[in-house]
Parts: structure tokens; C-alpha cells; sequence
């Protein structure tokens, strides 16, 4: 039988299926068509966080107790978030009105305590793949808008693994812990207005869009009961959709920009869905509390300000250093039933 959830998400899916194939068949001849040519539009948004992209974050975090393997007690301290990231170029074609492309997504990302004394361990490693990712862009005219399109991702993966060092830590300490495992299935879609077509000129652009999982009964997460300590209640998730909105302005003249770079703000914000097991944390005394909050929604932030590079014929490049804040929870594996993870840092991007 087909409940509610498979039905809407079936629906949801032909919808947008029908949006990224009917104006493609419908439109005049190719000007260019080619496979395995890298797109020259759709890029994400440099604040998206899970963009398949290669992106080495350096920066301070805050120190929860459920990822801290040092005895002794931290607030703040350095981290590592390293991103290895692309996307694989399948199909292009353009004319002078529009553009589509097909490309495979893949990233795989690790959080690294690597200040910490004792053995500098790894916290989590994320793997996210998608089978296939549409892009569609149309340019207007006698607009004040250049373009406008869609990305449209109709299956995607995702799993997380707690890094062996944190848990045998917890153990070794007789702090509860619990081995969440996360792993679901999503499909994505956002509409891009005023794309740049990677090109260096002065632009706003705007995203909006959601990800959906594909399988709401199954949720974000499942839990092994011979791998969750006494005292925790590990409960199944129940919200089953993440919109965001980004919006990200760039431009090659102002005075922050210059022959070598140029000035580029890009702003994420996700309702992003806490997970609802509960975390612990030590109190004045060092005692152990375990704290629960339940699932919910929380709105979380995440801000670039820097500049991407430009190559010896003023083409913006695939390099970029920005400046990161983000605000929100902990956006890493099974730790995101942790609400604060404020981290403040460096960025490189490299676009391949």
C-alpha cells in the first residue's frame, strides 16, 4: 500500500522531472552540445556548506562534551574541516537562450581535532554521492533579471561515521555514549535567479529551494541497541524536509576587488532539522548531565566574505580564500543533535 509520504513524494518527483525536461525538449536547436564538458553555470552558492566542492576550512569551534576526547576541559579549540569534492561532468548543451547539463555529485568530508594533545583524532567523516544532478538555465530578456533556472537532484545519499578515537575515549572515560547511525536518502531542488555564468561582473544572485527525504518512515538515522549506553532514548526522527534560502553578491570594481581578485559575499540560511537523541555535557562540578531537547527546526547561519581569484587573462579562476562564520547546530555526522556550534575561520576553495 502507498501511504501519504510515498504518495507526495511521487507526485513532487514527476512535477519536477516534467520542469527540467519539457523546456528542454521544446527548445530551438543546439548551438553547443558535448559530453564530459564542464558547466560554465548553476554553480552552488560558496556559503553552501555541502557543496560538492574541494574546501578546506581552518578555523575555532566550540567544544561540546560529546566530541571532546581530552580529559581535561576545553571551550574553544582549533579544528580542521577538510571537504574533497566535484562535480563529474556528464552532458552540456546551450544556445543562445538557454543551457542544460547533467553531472554526477560526490564529496567526502572529515572533522579532525587536530590541537588536541593526546592523538589529535578524527571526530566524523560524511560521504555524500547523488546518481545524477539536472541543471537548467534560461536567460531573459528585457528584464532586469539575466537568467533564470533550476537544479534538480533526484537521488542522493548520504552516511556518517563517529571517528574510532572518540568512542574508545568515551568508554575508556564511562561517559554515555550512543553510535547513531546516520544515513538517508534525499532528492533536491532549487530555483537560481541572476546566475553569473562564472563570468566577472558586479551581480546579485538568490537561491531558494529544499531538500526532501526520500524515505520519511525511515527518518535521518537508525540506532543499534547493543551500541547506545544506559540512560539514553534514542527516538526516530519525524520532520522529513530542510529549505534554505542564499543569496551571494560578487563584484570585479569596488574597492575591495582588484586586477588579482575579486570581492565576493555569499549567505546561506537552512531551517536545518536538529535530531532529537539527547547529548551530554559536564557541569561545574564535572558531573555528567544528559541533556534533551527533542527534535525540532532550527534556523542556522552560515556567512562567507573573501575574494576569488583571477587568472592572467582576468577569467575568474577555480581558487578562493574567504573569511567563514557560521552559527547553528553542529553540522557534522551524528552530532547534530548538538544546538550550538558556532565556528569562525578561514576557507580555500578550489572549484573543479
Amino acid at each position: 500500500m502507498i501511504n501519504k509520504y510515498n504518495l507526495m513524494h511521487r507526485i513532487l518527483l514527476i512535477a519536477l522531472l516534467s520542469l527540467f525536461i519539457f523546456p528542454v525538449l521544446g527548445q530551438e536547436s543546439l548551438n553547443y552540445k558535448s559530453f564530459f564538458f564542464r558547466r560554465d553555470f548553476g554553480h552552488y552558492a560558496f556559503a553552501d556548506r555541502y557543496a560538492p566542492r574541494t574546501n578546506i576550512g581552518f578555523g575555532a569551534m566550540f567544544v561540546a562534551n560529546d566530541y571532546n576526547v581530552d580529559p581535561e576541559s576545553r571551550r574553544v579549540a582549533m579544528d580542521l574541516e577538510p571537504i574533497i569534492g566535484a562535480q563529474l561532468p556528464i552532458y552540456y548543451a546551450r544556445n543562445q537562450k538557454y543551457r542544460w547539463s547533467i553531472t554526477l555529485p560526490v564529496s567526502f568530508s572529515v572533522w579532525f581535532d587536530y590541537t588536541e594533545k593526546r592523538t589529535s583524532p578524527i571526530l566524523n567523516t560524511d560521504y555524500r554521492f547523488a546518481f545524477l544532478e539536472l541543471n537548467y538555465s534560461y536567460k531573459l530578456k528585457n528584464c532586469k533579471l539575466n537568467n533564470i533556472g533550476f537544479r534538480f537532484t533526484p537521488f542522493a545519499h548520504e552516511s556518517t561515521h563517529v571517528g574510532d578515537e572518540l568512542i574508545m575515549a568515551k568508554i575508556a572515560d564511562s561517559i554515555p555514549y550512543a553510535r547513531i547511525n546516520v544515513s538517508y536518502e534525499t532528492y533536491e531542488f532549487s530555483i537560481i535567479i541572476n546566475d553569473t555564468y562564472n563570468q566577472k561582473i558586479k551581480n546579485h544572485s538568490i537561491r531558494l529551494g529544499a531538500k526532501f527525504l526520500w524515505n520519511p518512515n525511515k527518518g535521518y538515522y537508525t540506532a543499534d541497541s547493543s551500541e547506545v549506553g544506559s540512560g539514553i532514548e534514542i527516538l526516530s526522527s519525524t520532520r522529513w524536509v530542510e529549505p534554505f534560502i542564499q543569496y551571494q553578491f560578487q563584484n570585479p570594481n569596488g574597492w575591495l576587488s582588484n586586477d588579482r581578485m575579486m570581492f565576493i559575499f555569499s549567505q546561506d540560511f537552512t531551517l536545518r532539522v536538529r535530531y532529537g537523541y539527547p547529548f551530554n555535557y559536564a557541569d561545574n562540578d564535572g558531573n555528567i548531565i544528559i541533556k534533551e531537547k527533542g527534535e525540532a527546526y532550527q534556523m542556522c547561519s552560515n556567512s562567507l566574505l573573501g575574494w576569488k581569484l583571477l587568472n592572467a587573462k582576468q577569467e575568474v579562476s577555480n581558487m578562493g580564500i574567504f573569511i567563514k562564520l557560521y552559527i547553528g547546530i553542529n553540522p557534522h555526522g551524528q552530532f547534530r543533535n548538538i544546538p550550538k556550534y558556532p565556528w569562525l575561520g578561514l576557507n580555500f576553495i578550489y572549484d573543479i
